[in-house]
């Protein structure tokens, strides 16, 4: 019989600087040896059942790990031993620095990793796992070899839950477990099973309830595959009360202060029982009311402590959130005691900007009046602008030449502004929140547009779990445009002036399964059609129009051992617009192709729709944007060291229009634009844009820089050469992205 609290066995990373500019220095292995007898580790070979572990925690384990970099190429190795070499000085001691110092072989250490690799596969459930351990040493380098027999894995042939505690007893008949029968006997999963036991009897009312209660007997004595698992809650073992318990008053001080005492001049009680004591009527109390989960008279719940926790951390209202639960004769009582931020306050913040097909900087002021009305709510008034580089052909350089300007005004409100009985009871924990706003944005393009765009709106937004919403069920933009036809002639379809009036929605969700994780992202909005049914065509003399737009966004990613991941997305989009814009989509409610974050190959706004050639591509003032968008992207991506990642991608993907009678004064370019670029069923597929190339990664920990050198594989609009361009690449088929994080 085996009576134990599973455990976990970890081992964690370090971290180290780097340096980019000494990229060159990777030419040489590194793997000088220290001394002629005492060989660099270069491998941990570690074979599972006679095949390569497939297994991240594997590789945790190893007490020495050889020097990273790519293939025999040890960057950071490298650096040191050159810092070495060039002696005690500044540059030296530099190199040594951010450098990585060789990996010396010990055979020891590798003795011991083969000893936690057995204890390993026995918390796995493998009772009867056998480890062997050998070394090979070759010249300066030296392979640590590790041999894993597991035997058969004992498996849970019968799994029960029973307490020594009729009460608790009865209340465990409610508990949905996360352990099975016919699972492995692995102590994570068991340690994972007591957290969940433990926190569902906090949940019920067991305020003393702890880990220390629960445990687990084996018996094996049948066999590997009809071992019986009971889990054991004991709350005798430490003499705790076991009365479900129950909050008996809940005092909150919203106007709370560290420095000096305060005298309370307003004490309200709230409709769940809820006193708030104030300093002032600072803040509603049925606002505070809506926010705390926590009611009088109600059994204890650790998640309600969690969620109200949380939920007033994220109103950005407190500086600090304070919750102390002191048990007492009646029950428990719960204070909480929040510290205020100043009503009001100015922020700057000044951003990098890589995910729009452009790169340059960005910067943001705002004014912030906290709590306008006791309410909770968020007065902001935002100044912005960036300067960007459009790269708007193939004859353009890396300069700054597109400004933007905005200005915002947003009032945000932490309910759902809707009728009560609209709304679900638990919907004042989703984190809701309204938004109305109105802004203003003037672009300027140098040589070739200036736009203004005015906006205003109503949103709605609220989380579920991890999964987002928003509603915006009233928006409209008025969008007025002045094209320079002189110098951009060929400026493309959909610019005017336009007046949009719609409604949206929007959702996101991600989730895991075992190790591989997924993203979903959906988006739909229609416009202008009341406008239209009521025959209002003009706005001021500008066009209404009309559309409908909708997107899915998937993606999924799937770790691999020793770091390394293979990420995929796929993005389909579509849009539609009638009336005064003789049959194109608008620019702002169309897609385009290229850029950083999908066609990485091509620049953004300049690849498609279709096989539009890419001479039309290359002019000057061209511009692509089109209402069908089709795109697949995979990396490869893997650690060179602990802040540098590196990628491999294949990115495929195009833009088309619709087949249809477009009209408008249209010049020659644009109309053989038109002709290759409609979507035809028999010919997209050969129409898709292909590129690969090489990325790098670099983790700043407040942000990661990224720089993508795509390579064309197919183009469809090639000229005077095959459209697998690969086959005899030229330098215009590479391109270089500058970004912000991860493309997806």
């Amino acid at each position: 019989m085996i009576k134990f609290p599973a455990k976990i066995h970890a081992i964690s990373l370090r971290h180290l600087t780097v340096a980019l500019a000494l990229l060159t220095l990777g030419s040489c292995s590194g793997l000088r040896p220290v001394s002629k007898d005492t060989p660099i580790l270069v491998e941990n070979d570690i074979r599972i059942n006679g095949k390569p572990t497939q297994s991240d925690e594997d590789y945790d384990i190893m007490r020495q790990r050889p020097n990273k970099g790519i293939g025999n190429i040890r960057l950071f190795l490298s650096m040191y031993q050159l810092g070495d070499k060039i002696g005690d000085n500044s540059l030296g001691n530099w190199l040594k620095n951010i450098g990585e110092a060789p990996m010396v072989y010990d055979s020891i250490a590798r003795l011991n990793t083969a000893s936690q690799l057995g204890l390993h596969y026995f918390n796995l459930g493998y009772y009867g796992a056998k480890v062997t351990t050998y070394e090979s040493i070759k010249g300066k380098r030296a392979t640590a070899h590790y041999e894993v027999q597991t035997g058969p894995a004992f498996l849970a042939h019968s799994y029960f839950i029973t307490s020594t505690s009729r009460r608790i007893d009865s209340t465990l008949q409610f508990f949905e477990p996360t352990y099975s029968t016919g699972s492995p006997i692995d102590a994570e999963k068991l340690e994972t099973e007591r957290l969940a036991i433990n926190n569902y009897l906090k949940d019920q009312g067991y305020y003393t309830s702890k880990l220390g209660w629960i445990y687990f007997e084996i018996d094996t004595a049948a066999g590997p595959a009809l071992s019986a698992v009971t889990c054991v809650v004991d709350p005798y073992i430490y003499g705790d009360q076991l009365e479900r318990e129950r909050i008996a008053s809940v005092v909150v001080k919203p106007t709370y202060s560290y420095q000096k005492q305060q005298a309370i001049v307003d004490s309200t009680r709230t409709t769940h029982g809820i006193d708030v004591l104030q300093t002032s009527l600072k803040f509603r109390p049925e606002f505070l009311d809506r926010q705390i989960f926590l009611e009088s008279g109600q059994f204890y719940s650790n998640s309600d402590i969690r969620s109200t926790y949380k939920n007033l951390s994220s109103l950005g209202l407190f500086q600090n959130v304070q919750m102390d639960i002191t048990p007492s004769d009646s029950g428990l009582r719960a204070a909480i005691n929040l510290v205020p931020l100043p009503k009001r306050a100015v922020t700057a913040a000044l951003e990098g900007l890589g995910n729009n097909g452009s790169l340059g900087l960005g910067g943001n002021l705002s004014w912030d009046n906290r709590n306008v009305f006791k309410g909770g709510e968020l007065l902001r008034l935002s100044l912005g602008g960036s300067l960007t580089d459009q790269r708007n052909s193939s004859n353009s350089s890396w300069l700054i030449d597109a400004r933007e300007l905005n200005l915002g005004l947003s009032l945000d409100f932490p309910t759902l502004l809707l009728p009560s009985s609209w709304l679900p009871t638990q919907s004042r924990k989703w984190s809701p929140k309204t938004t109305l706003s109105a802004r203003t944005s003037y672009q300027y393009r140098v040589n070739e547009l200036n736009r203004l765009n005015i906006t205003s709106g109503i949103e709605y937004s609220w989380r579920v779990g991890k999964a987002f919403h928003r509603v915006t069920p009233y928006n409209l933009s008025l969008v007025q445009i002045d094209i320079n036809t002189t110098n951009t002639p060929f400026l493309f379809l959909g610019f005017q002036d336009l007046v949009f009036s719609g409604s949206s929605y929007s959702f996101n969700d991600s989730w895991q399964h075992g190790k591989d994780r997924y993203f979903f992202a959906f988006e739909a909005e229609t416009g202008g059609h009341l406008f239209s049914n009521l025959g209002i065509n003009e706005i001021a003399g500008i066009p209404v129009a009309p559309y409908m737009k909708g997107s899915v966004d998937f993606r999924y990613y799937h770790p691999l051992v020793r770091e390394r991941e293979w990420a995929f997305r796929g993005f389909f989009g579509l849009s539609e617009a009638w009336g005064p814009s003789g049959n194109f989509v608008p620019f702002e409610k169309s897609f385009f192709m290229g850029g950083s974050n999908d066609l990485r190959g091509w620049t953004a706004y300049h690849f498609g729709p279709g096989a539009t050639s890419e001479t039309t591509l290359q002019t000057e003032g061209f511009f692509s944007a089109a209402p069908i968008k089709l795109l697949s992207s995979a990396e490869y991506r893997f650690t060179i060291q602990e802040a540098i990642k590196g990628a491999v991608f294949l990115d495929a993907g195009n833009v088309w229009l619709y087949n249809k009678t477009y009209t408008g004064t249209l010049n020659q370019v644009q109309l053989d634009a038109i002709d290759a670029g409609v979507f035809r069923p028999a010919t997209f597929l050969s129409q898709m844009g292909m590129n690969t190339g090489f990325g790098l990664r670099y983790d700043l920990e407040f942000l990661i820089v990224r720089a993508d050198l795509g390579l064309k594989l197919h183009h469809p609009g090639a000229v005077g050469r095959s459209t697998w361009v690969i086959t005899d690449p030229e330098l215009r088929d590479f391109n270089l992205n500058l970004g912000i994080g991860y493309p997806f």
